[in-house]
């Protein structure tokens, strides 16, 4: 994936357009598995006895790449280890993946032990076992003419992807109970866009603008309280925590079992808003812009700020949009985000105290919700960063005061006003915010199916 850095006056953003490039999507397959063989417990076992020799040889070494490991590691692991011989390459693979992280944390100054892989598992190429995408039995080699047969319990989600003949069989992974099946294709070719939705995101939902040629509306993707149900893990843990103290076995155990509920509740929201936004993006034929979110530090916040904002899922959720977009075709913009609800759209200029629920403009008197306001300015940089994509739109960023604000008064009186922010609350500036909206007579476009 090609990308591309443009030079805004006020920002410096990365902006991806590959209308003709193929882009080779991947996604893992998991299925459940006993492991009740004592022969492939021995094949685990042996695997990653080969990794780990091969991560003291390629350290000792100064060894970077698998085929020069392959040159002096190769012919005496495979008459120490009496094993399918197409495992050894791919443990090599492993082997320098695990040294890689080791030595850069070691460039950067921190300290870091040579690794020891300590849990079993086996990597096997495509070329390496034999899958029958129809009814899910797999085989498995072990040595030269030796191989282990399994059914694999395939749901139906796992055959929308083996049903289709352009998802083709990538790498095996086996770790106890489970067997991972990587599959991949060529995404469609990026669409020429003819709209545009710029999306701020925030602890709960994903808010922004949708811009097309001569009308503009007000999106809104709710995170379906993932805030709450997070909170409301967290306390779960610090009880059993309290209560498990005098047994750390025990309490291990409950505390695992309550992050797996709290990370599939979590996951399977943030799947259903990203599913949402992106079939939205694909029937208006409209490109996604979003923020490249990066948090660095505690910056002198409180210890719950400091939690919430450690378990914001706001990486996820990019992932998935971008991810879900490449399968569909839709293109993704990213800009940065710095002072995005600290900016006028209307004339440009910045706020450097703290702000809270609702934005004021010091110099021109424009008021809006921070978040809207947010999303404005994130679609005014990716207009202006995009030339292309602003034809397409023809939408002038100069417009934005009467084009998009002015409506969104109207659907602000709707829903009651600015949201609630941990930020902070200027009453005074709410109560001014709803008699400018009380001026205004312009109806609002109905809203679209992300709302």
């Amino acid at each position: 994936m090609h990308r591309d850095t443009f030079t805004h006056p006020a920002r410096t953003f990365k902006s991806i357009d590959v209308p003709n490039v193929l882009i080779r999507s991947y996604r893992s397959l998991v299925f459940r598995m006993r492991m009740d063989d004592a022969r492939l417990h021995w094949l685990l076992t042996e695997f990653r006895l080969i990794v780990n020799k091969s991560i003291r040889i390629a350290n000792e070494s100064g060894i970077r790449s698998r085929t020069r490991l392959a040159q002096v590691a190769y012919r005496g692991l495979a008459q120490e280890h009496d094993v399918y011989k197409q495992y050894i390459p791919s443990a090599f693979e492993a082997a320098l993946g695990a040294l890689k992280a080791h030595r850069r944390r070691l460039r950067k100054g921190k300290r870091s032990s040579v690794p020891y892989i300590r849990r079993l598992f086996l990597k096997a190429e495509n070329q390496s076992y034999w899958l029958d995408r129809a009814t899910g039995r797999i085989k498995i080699p072990v040595r030269s003419g030796e191989h282990l047969e399994y059914s694999l319990s395939v749901a139906k989600w796992h055959q929308s992807f083996l049903k289709d003949e352009e998802w083709k069989l990538g790498s095996m992974t086996i770790v106890p109970g489970k067997v991972i099946v990587v599959v991949r294709k060529e995404a469609p070719r990026i669409l020429e866009p003819t709209s545009v939705i710029a999306l701020d995101t925030n602890e709960g939902s994903l808010d922004g603008v949708l811009s097309t040629a001569g009308w503009s509306q007000l999106v809104n993707a709710s995170f379906e309280r993932i805030p709450q149900i997070q909170l409301h893990h967290f306390r779960r843990r610090r009880r059993l925590d309290r209560k498990k103290r005098h047994d750390r076995r025990l309490a291990r155990r409950l505390l695992a079992r309550e992050g797996h509920r709290e990370r599939n509740r979590v996951q399977q929201r943030m799947h259903r808003v990203s599913k949402i936004v992106v079939a939205v993006c694909k029937a208006k034929n409209a490109a996604i812009v979003l923020e490249a979110l990066t948090l660095y530090g505690a910056g002198g916040r409180t210890r719950r700020m400091n939690r919430r904002l450690s378990s914001w899922p706001r990486g996820e959720i990019h992932r998935q949009i971008e991810y879900k977009a490449a399968l569909a075709g839709v293109p993704i913009i990213k800009v940065n985000p710095a002072w995005t609800s600290k900016t006028c759209p209307a004339c440009g200029a910045r706020r450097r105290d703290r702000v809270g629920k609702v934005f004021v403009c010091l110099m021109c008197d424009w008021e809006m919700d921070r978040q809207i306001n947010a999303g404005l300015n994130i679609l005014k940089t990716a207009l202006a960063s995009n030339e292309a994509l602003a034809r397409a739109v023809r939408f002038q960023p100069g417009a934005l005061r009467h084009d998009v604000v002015i409506p969104l008064y109207d659907l602000l009186r709707e829903r009651g006003g600015a949201r609630e922010e941990p930020s902070g609350v200027e009453s005074a500036v709410a109560r001014r915010l709803r008699k400018v909206a009380a001026r205004q007579n312009h109806s609002f476009l109905e809203p679209s199916s992300a709302t």
